[in-house]
């Protein structure tokens, strides 16, 4: 009986052993299937499978159940191409969180070692490179004319590259820093609006609010903010040109005295703003400061700025500015203790950025 027993385990193992070994042989003989990755910007969807067609206006990924999935370049969150090298993602972290040098550093690097012969992540690395370079003049002037390079380099490269029209859109705002360069800037926003791409037309609007606002035409401005709310009405891929598009009006409405219906608008995007949209909602708080402090509410406009020290320090510009008001207010309010940190932190985070080189004392 022992026997018998013995005899009808051993068979067991032979048949599990020949079993394992015939999935090990079928795993290993089958080839391994690409997998790219789109994550969509309005609904935060990540789509999985092999990126079939890259157009300026798309892509378009083949799902693994044979269906495609095409999303409009204007509303792409991330792109993450199949076996991309671990620091390429950490790199993307890092820029989302604010830590542009670390990103940097993450993305030099990969353009280093990388030795894969995607020609994709070769140039999409280049891009997100000067993205950050970008990021970062926007609160540094001092490494603007390198950023500045760097865009254009990209640019003038891949005109057909689906990263095309964002580049074009982060040459014109680093363009519109300098009020010198408002006819260039002016260009770049013409063939945006020319695009096929309603997200990025959008975005286009805003942004020529946005030098409309600087050249102090806030009826302009004003105009050319609503016409980009009124467009983005109910269309999912566009809503942060909605949240631009009512941030801009708020700005003009406080300039033209109407701050009570600015405090509105900004209110209006806080609630409505996910907590994703975290550069929407720095911008909010700040603007929302300002109008607190014109209100003559300098606790109000406190609490307003402390949300973006507190909440969204990953957004470097609107947070060196917050961070500048932080300093000018705290003294008021008894605490010097408190100023003398803000503007330690401004001068050592941003010591390039304008607002490192005012005086909180005499700034209104």
């Amino acid at each position: 009986m022992l026997n018998e027993v013995l005899n009808i385990v051993r068979r067991t193992s032979l048949l599990k052993a020949s079993l394992f070994a015939a999935m090990t042989f079928a795993i290993l003989s089958t080839p391994l299937q690409a997998v790219d990755q789109v994550t969509r910007r309005s609904d935060r969807t990540s789509f999985r499978g092999e990126l079939t067609a890259m157009t300026t206006s798309s892509l378009t990924v083949k799902l693994a159940n044979g269906q495609t999935q095409e999303i409009p370049v204007s509303d792409i969150f991330s792109v993450r191409f199949d076996m991309e090298p671990p620091a390429l993602t950490q790199g993307q972290s890092n820029e989302r969180s604010g830590s542009l040098d670390a990103a940097l550093e993450k993305y030099k690097q990969v353009q280093t070692e990388y030795g894969g012969d995607d020609k994709r992540l070769v140039v999409d690395v280049k891009f997100l490179i000067a993205r950050t370079m970008v990021k970062a003049a926007l609160a540094n002037p001092a490494v603007a004319e390198e950023a500045k390079k760097a865009i254009n380099t990209f640019r003038t490269e891949n005109k057909t590259n689906f990263r095309y029209l964002e580049a074009t859109l982060l040459e014109s705002q680093l363009l519109a820093v300098d009020p010198a360069n408002a006819a260039a800037a002016k260009t770049l926003l013409a063939e945006l609006q020319a695009a096929p791409v309603k997200g990025f037309q959008l975005q286009a609007g805003v942004q020529l609010g946005r030098l409309l606002l600087a050249a102090d035409d806030a009826p302009g401005a004003l105009t050319a903010f609503e016409q980009v709310v009124q467009q983005s009405a109910g269309d999912a891929g566009a809503t942060a040109a909605m949240f631009d598009g009512l941030l801009g009006k708020a700005q003009c409405q406080q300039k033209q005295g109407q701050t009570d219906e600015a405090i509105a608008t900004l209110n209006d995007v806080i609630s409505k703003a996910s907590e994703s949209e975290t550069q929407t909602l720095a911008r909010a708080w700040v603007l929302k400061g300002d109008c607190m402090r014109g209100k003559n509410l300098p606790k109000d406009a406190l609490w307003s700025y402390l949300h973006v020290d507190v909440l969204y320090p990953s957004e470097p510009a609107p947070h060196a500015e917050a961070l500048f008001r932080l300093a000018a207010l705290w003294a008021p309010a008894g605490r010097q203790d408190r100023a003398d940190e803000a503007m330690a932190r401004l001068t050592s985070k941003y010591p390039n950025s304008s607002w490192a080189r005012q005086s909180p004392a005499t700034t209104p």
